[in-house]
């Protein structure tokens, strides 16, 4: 039904009213503010109940002589499930206030109607800013100090859907745009209905469990791995405490889906993540649904790197064309997420060796063995410009060197013995990091990988190089010459490879099976979900 002349007009009063003071003062929105609103918007809320746009709220209203804005019941159905789950995040505390106050049962239909609009302000002007502030607001204990404002062409764009009776798709296009987005959706309504039906049994023990030992933590184990579908749900034990040839295998597929090392040992981080209840699992993957919106839409074409994951995926017209273990940097050193395009190759690269490193690893490890340099091949220049010379590192009196006095460069030459390897691709960006080869190789045999200085190791270096090189016509012939002459090359990639580093420790794999990794950077810091944000949700989503 087209929306009357009464409507339309009331329409057009509003985009003037919000044109004339665009939203951007509602940042400052307080208390004050509050108190300071006259007129029938604070009117039918219950005490102690405060909008927290009161100025845009009875702006909202008044233009649309006090009419409800909330009468499509599938668009506030499709509203309050994107609502909830944002709540469920944790990435401010007043999206979960907001559905508290929404579901209050006492509510009348209007002051339920102005907390919707004042909800989705808020909901408006996360996603909107959410692109440029999403790596500090989705990670770690950088939550979002304050709600920002949206811009009155969002507004603008939600009034116009709604009086074209398209609210529901407006509303739809507020969600993460990434096919992850719905397959995340429903294993979350999978948990929270865990979570409503089940207790969940706790390993209180710290002590390490071996297969074909015996131990009182084999009862509750077998409880677990029950419920997270690894173990046959008939399954029978024998009355004994032994951890039997079938709960390790359950728990050699329960490590897989999380990325550790599939031994069947139940040690620290095996046992941590068999402790985490549905309900922690449901907040975990509630945040990584909202960080999808960093990410582009599809995997069509480039270099993936998902930093927890410590893998690297090469997508060519939508297909992986390869994928590759990878070493991130340690929590100290922490690789950052970036997007960027690899742009050249470099065969047989030489390592200009960072300061930091210098200064932190290197001088304390020359102080100790003065033969350090040479036995790893490094070069002394005598500062960073172009016309630097070498110099003999006997030549230096390191006594007097420190972290804050060393006016050196370090320089490694190529060979089997550089740090980069054989391969090195470089990307532009502010932090410095690329990708490269390695001559650890062995290191790539952990589970946990948070190992370099910040950059990104690959396993299968010299496969990527392949691949690229070969877009550009080198053969595999012409690749090994130029390997074998030991001489530094530069081979520039035309059509320049998209390369996406992010930090994804939740998703949904190709299987179903929802995945989870360890929070090496310790960035998945969510409160404990309300019990309201939980039923709610579950209820929304059946």
């Amino acid at each position: 039904m087209r929306p009357s002349k009464v409507t339309q007009a009331a329409g057009c009063l509003l985009v003037s009213a919000l044109l004339v003071q665009p939203f951007g003062v509602a940042a400052a929105a307080n208390a004050a503010d509050t108190a300071n609103v006259a007129g029938p918007v604070q009117q039918g809320l219950p005490q102690h109940v405060d909008l927290n746009f009161p100025q845009q709220v009875n702006k909202l209203y008044a233009a649309s002589n006090m009419q409800p804005l909330w009468q499509n019941e599938e668009a506030t159905r499709a509203f309050l499930v994107q609502l909830n789950e944002l709540a469920l995040a944790g990435i401010n505390p007043r999206f979960t206030q907001w559905v508290k106050e929404i579901s209050n049962s006492h509510l009348s239909e209007m002051a339920r109607d102005k907390l919707l609009s004042d909800a989705m302000l808020g909901y408006l002007g996360y996603v909107q800013n959410v692109g440029a502030n999403g790596s500090v607001w989705l990670y770690g204990n950088n939550k979002m100090a304050r709600l920002p404002a949206p811009s009155p062409e969002r507004v603008l764009a939600w009034l116009k859907a709604k009086d074209q009776n398209r609210l529901t798709a407006f509303i739809d296009s507020l969600a993460p745009m990434n096919p992850q987005y719905p397959k995340m959706q429903k294993a979350l309504h999978t948990l929270l209905e865990e979570q409503h039906e089940k207790g969940w049994p706790q390993l209180v023990t710290s002590t390490t469990l071996r297969p074909g030992e015996y131990s009182p933590m084999v009862i509750g184990l077998a409880q677990i791995l029950r419920l997270t579908g690894d173990l046959p749900a008939d399954y029978q034990d024998n009355g004994d405490d032994l951890y039997n040839a079938t709960l390790v295998s359950a728990v050699e597929s329960f490590q897989a889906r999380h990325g550790l090392a599939t031994d069947g040992v139940i040690g620290p981080r095996t046992r941590f993540w068999l402790n985490q209840d549905p309900q922690a699992r449901a907040t975990l993957l509630a945040l990584n649904m909202q960080r999808l919106r960093l990410l582009p839409a599809e995997k069509t074409n480039g270099i993936w790197v998902n930093i927890p994951d410590y893998r690297l995926d090469y997508f060519r017209d939508g297909k992986k064309v390869l994928d590759s273990k990878v070493i991130v940097g340690r929590p100290a050193r922490k690789t950052p997420f970036m997007h960027s395009q690899l742009n050249n190759v470099v065969l047989n690269p030489p390592w200009s060796v960072p300061t930091k490193l210098i200064r932190e690893d290197i001088i304390p490890k020359v102080k100790q063995n003065p033969s350090y340099l040479a036995q790893h091949g490094y070069v002394i220049l005598s500062d960073w410009t172009e016309n630097a010379y070498e110099i003999s590192p006997y030549d230096i009196d390191w006594s007097m060197m420190s972290a804050k006095n060393f006016p050196y460069r370090l320089k490694q030459a190529p060979g089997d013995g550089n740090s980069l390897g054989r391969y090195k691709f470089n990307m532009p960006n502010s932090e410095a990091i690329y990708l490269h080869d390695t001559p650890s190789k062995g290191l790539f045999g952990k589970d946990i990988r948070a190992l370099s200085s910040g950059c990104v190791r690959v396993n299968k270096a010299a496969e990527l190089a392949d691949m690229l090189l070969g877009e550009v016509g080198w053969n595999q012939s012409r690749i090994e010459n130029s390997l074998n002459k030991g001489k530094t090359q530069y081979v520039t990639i035309r059509n320049r490879v998209p390369v996406q580093i992010y930090y994804l420790s939740s998703w949904v794999g190709d299987d179903g099976q929802v995945q989870y990794r360890t929070d090496i950077y310790d960035y998945d810091k969510v409160p404990r979900p309300s019990a309201v944000v939980q039923r709610n949700l579950r209820q929304l989503l059946n």
